[in-house]
């Protein structure tokens, strides 16, 4: 399988409802743009820090922890004037075992005003994407804080739902105010169902689409690996490549056009 080479600098963001598994779709497709020599950047957008554990790493340091010495220290505050933007955004960029970069947001503001600083990480942190042929960003649940405090546009969303009734409803409301806060720019949404048990399910969902939802663009299946690999506290880029949900994500990637 190879890699698009015509993708530009594309951001894709993986959202949807607490615990329907984001952060597991969005470790797994992080491994499988790896493997096809695609030069990746994961943002760990979730204050709570979930995708850097499933990469197999530790935050070293996060933007939300520099963000607060900035309003709290002068002299941080001075030194980020003194240096562009890119270049400190630079230093919190891990490399990973894996292959990828990875930016580690970290916790959401404190007490303060943070608007004005905001605006310039993101400004940093829109530079530094276009180093990228894919910059994937594992979303907290209300995604419109990822496009406030990391990336103001996004290219294509991959809104993840269990086979939940709310689930659905949520994947469709996480797809309205990501439209809304893109800064007017176009962007592909599609829906993948995560846990899927049996065909049955699928009818069931297929009921609760409306004709204006995301695109269905695939289902994963109930993946004992993914249970026994959380259950360990194993890296989820380890799975192996046989699993369920890895064959069923390299699917859903090559639906997207990320994989040719």
């Amino acid at each position: 399988m190879k890699a698009r080479t015509d993708l530009g600098n594309l951001v894709l963001a993986v959202g949807g409802k607490g615990g329907v598994g984001k952060t597991a779709v969005s470790a797994i497709a992080t491994k499988l743009l790896v493997q096809n020599d695609l030069r990746v950047l994961a943002i760990d957008a979730d204050p709570v820090i979930s995708l850097t554990y499933a990469l197999g790493e530790i935050a070293r340091n996060t933007i939300g922890e520099f963000r607060e010495k900035v309003i709290e220290i002068p002299d941080e505050k001075r030194a980020l004037r003194e240096r562009p933007i890119r270049d400190s955004i630079r230093d919190f960029v891990q490399k990973t075992k894996l292959g990828c970069d990875l930016l580690v947001m970290g916790r959401a503001e404190g007490p303060g005003c943070f608007c004005g600083l905001n605006d310039l990480l993101r400004y940093g942190i829109e530079s530094l994407v276009k180093d990228y042929a894919v910059s994937l960003v594992d979303c907290e649940a209300g995604i419109e804080q990822v496009n406030r405090r990391s990336v103001h546009k996004i290219d294509r969303l991959l809104l993840v739902t269990d086979t939940s009734r709310r689930g659905v409803e949520a994947a469709r409301q996480v797809r309205d105010i990501a439209e809304s806060y893109n800064d007017g720019v176009s962007m592909e949404a599609f829906l993948i169902v995560n846990r899927l048990a049996g065909h049955d399910e699928k009818d069931r969902i297929r009921g609760l689409m409306q004709p204006s939802d995301p695109e269905m663009i695939g289902w994963l299946p109930e993946d004992a690996n993914v249970r026994e690999f959380n259950l360990a506290g194993k890296p989820l880029v380890d799975l192996p490549d046989g699993s369920p949900s890895v064959l069923a994500m390299r699917e859903v990637l090559e639906r997207m056009g990320l994989l040719q």
